[in-house]
């Protein structure tokens, strides 16, 4: 495994096994079992999740990828979101809550494997096949386990505060504490931001292919050319480059759960991400580190025609917006800022590409 680390993961690497005295055993191991754990999911888990989301989910279809390399994404986003200007090592977490963090997120998507519904809620049952010596300590095992699920879904009494709901930061563990809503957070925020078209399946896009229920999604992830963490400005940047031909029509949403279906233009879909995004800034936020947290949202949309030059066909720009999603101050409106930009909406995009970039 340590040929192919994630920096974050070389990072947790030292630091276990040079500050033995920060972790609750002195015996080390840590990184063992997280390696363990890493193997036993790379070669029982991730190789079906996206089979399991497929043929299990209530929903089935082809969804963006949600295997292996997804998790190593959002390990590596981690690591940017921790990265501190000019520093080596990063803020307010101690060696057992990076630890605990690399563990969370190589699990929380998981459960994917018997289907996307409460994906969340399975989180205790891989780690138990496939924890290794993990399971074996009742106290780390649940404490991975609460944080990982807490990435989404609901907490035990039906709300959505599930990062809330976890015991406060510095909850002992022999001799140390660790930071749980904390870890959470970071889990939840890398998971959010690592989104972009390395997840589309971009084969099926090409020959049109996808169950048209999945275009939608596939062609949001397709869109996304960059997504960065800045933490000088302590923004995250996101950069669509988006084709003329998809902004025509409404595409299908998945079927909810009481049997109804709706569509949605693709720059309402993408609205209506950046609303959830906002919102799940504005959430994490809470309980991370002021040094840590994403203050706001810097995002470009460039929209690109194709046209045939000789026999290679080029894409140009038509239109471009610039939106900046500030901190709010207050109640958080998470649809505040879409008042400034009401001319960025699927009716009239669609309108436009039908006059000016046919």
């Amino acid at each position: 495994m340590d040929e192919n680390l994630q920096p974050l993961e070389q990072y947790v690497k030292q630091l276990l096994e040079a500050r033995p005295n920060d972790l609750p055993n002195r015996t080390g191991g840590y990184w063992q079992r997280y390696a363990h754990l890493v193997a036993s999911l790379r070669e029982h888990v991730y190789p079906n999740v996206n089979a399991g989301l497929a043929c299990l989910s209530k929903s089935p279809g082809i969804y963006t990828d949600h295997g292996g390399h997804h998790f190593d994404e959002v390990v590596r986003y981690a690591g940017l979101l921790l990265a501190q200007p000019d520093k080596n090592e990063p803020h307010g977490l101690d060696p057992y809550d990076l630890y605990l963090l690399l563990c969370a997120i190589r699990l929380h998507d998981a459960g994917n494997i018997d289907g996307r519904e409460e994906h969340e809620r399975r989180v205790s049952n891989i780690l138990g096949q496939y924890g290794g010596n993990i399971a074996h300590d009742s106290t780390e095992f649940e404490l991975i386990c609460n944080i990982a699920e807490a990435h989404g879904g609901y907490n035990m009494s039906g709300g959505k505060d599930t990062i809330g709901a976890l015991p406060p930061d510095d909850l002992p563990v022999n001799a140390i504490t660790c930071k749980p809503r904390h870890v959470a957070a970071m889990v939840r925020f890398a998971d959010e931001v690592c989104e972009h078209r390395g997840r589309a399946a971009t084969h099926h896009i090409l020959n049109n292919t996808l169950p048209e229920e999945n275009k939608l999604f596939h062609y949001y992830a397709a869109s996304i050319t960059g997504a960065v963490p800045d933490r000088r400005t302590k923004s995250f940047r996101l950069y669509f480059a988006i084709d003329t031909q998809y902004l025509f029509e409404k595409y299908w949403t998945p079927t909810k759960d009481d049997g109804t279906q709706s569509q949605i233009f693709l720059i309402d879909e993408i609205r209506h991400r950046l609303t959830k995004l906002d919102r799940e800034r504005i959430y994490c936020n809470q309980f991370l580190d002021p040094r840590l947290q994403t203050n706001q949202l810097e995002v470009q949309i460039r929209l690109m025609k194709s046209r045939q030059i000789g026999n290679a066909s080029v894409k140009g720009e038509v239109e471009k917006f610039e939106l900046k999603i500030p901190p709010q101050t207050g109640y958080p409106e998470s649809l505040g800022w879409q008042s400034n930009y009401e001319e960025l909406t699927g009716e009239k995009i669609a309108e436009r590409a039908n006059q000016e970039w046919k």
